[in-house]
């Protein structure tokens, strides 16, 4: 059994999700925007078509080989968190693209289905993880377009299986109850919030990364794009955190309340790190942009999990 598991990992099927992410992965890096350059509608409906073919792509060889030969290998974890890293890179630029979203959202779904299909090799915080993401766009989505019954629909079935796995999804996210779309009821939120959600916010462009890459050497141009793609990924993720908070201050504010003390000092950093992050990218200092980009994330991600993600 271990000789046929051998040739299996030997097999085409396992050199190529790596080859056909990376098409994807340098597509996206070839027609970034540079400096101050605002995200164009042509960028995102190239990254729109790149995601669809992804999504395509999983459906009809990924995960079927998965499903024949069930469990993790390096190779799959390593893919994985290198389609994340793509998608959230995506995902920084997406705005409030509608289609380029749910087209995110359900390659997320795709992952996290991926990571909860088999039981016996159940990935449960990287199903969370993926679900999550797929979530917060939705959620994004549902406020911006609150009558769409396709984004309702499929962020109750993302938060069903959130809360399967034991997570939860924010307290002010809309989700259909009994085939009627309605507000979770929860103590603290206000019932005008309810009706009218707060704005989501997205990336500016000034706040994109902006380098000459012909003043790099062939080492420093590799580490600046591989740090440029995961400063697009922690934006989003920033940004995330960002609208998450905003109905809780909305909430307490209303009620002549603050935020408590440490939600405003992770929310502080976290905006001061991803600040730093740029600003060392930009002056070529890549290691203390990796950690400044690192404790931006870290920060990003303790808001969600306190508002309920």
């Amino acid at each position: 059994m271990r000789g046929a598991w051998m040739v299996m990992l030997a097999a085409p099927m396992w050199g190529q999700p790596m080859g056909f992410l990376q098409g994807l992965e340098n597509r996206f890096e070839q027609t970034a925007p540079r400096g101050n350059a605002p995200v164009s509608a042509a960028y995102r409906q190239e990254r729109l078509r790149d995601v669809n073919a992804f999504n395509a792509w999983f459906d009809q060889q990924y995960l079927p080989a998965f499903q024949a030969q069930p469990g993790w290998t390096p190779q799959r974890r390593a893919f994985v968190g290198r389609a994340s890293a793509y998608l959230g890179a995506v995902r920084g630029l997406a705005g409030n693209d509608a289609a380029l979203g749910l087209a995110l959202s359900g390659a997320f779904h795709r992952l996290g289905r991926m990571q909860e299909a088999d039981q016996r090799y159940l990935d449960r915080e990287g199903a969370l993880h993926s679900y999550s993401n797929a979530a917060l766009i939705l959620s994004q989505l549902a406020n911006e377009n609150p009558d769409d019954p396709n984004v309702r629909g499929q962020l109750a079935f993302v938060g069903g299986r959130v809360n399967a796995l034991g997570g939860s999804i924010p307290i002010w996210m809309s989700v259909p109850v009994g085939g009627q779309a309605r507000a979770r009821e929860q103590r603290g939120i206000p019932e005008a919030y309810r009706q009218a959600p707060v704005k989501t916010a997205a990336p500016t462009s000034g706040e994109y990364p902006r380098l000459d890459e012909a003043t790099l050497t062939a080492e420093e141009r590799a580490q600046w794009r591989e740090l440029r793609e995961r400063y697009y990924s922690v934006l989003a993720t920033v940004y995330a955190a960002k609208n998450a908070v905003a109905p809780v201050q909305a909430s307490v504010e209303g009620r002549g309340l603050a935020l408590t003390p440490d939600l405003v000092r992770s929310s502080t950093r976290m905006s001061l790190s991803l600040d730093l992050a740029r600003e060392y990218l930009e002056q070529k200092q890549f290691g203390e942009a990796r950690e400044n980009l690192q404790i931006a994330d870290g920060e990003a991600r303790k808001i969600l999990r306190y508002v309920g993600l």
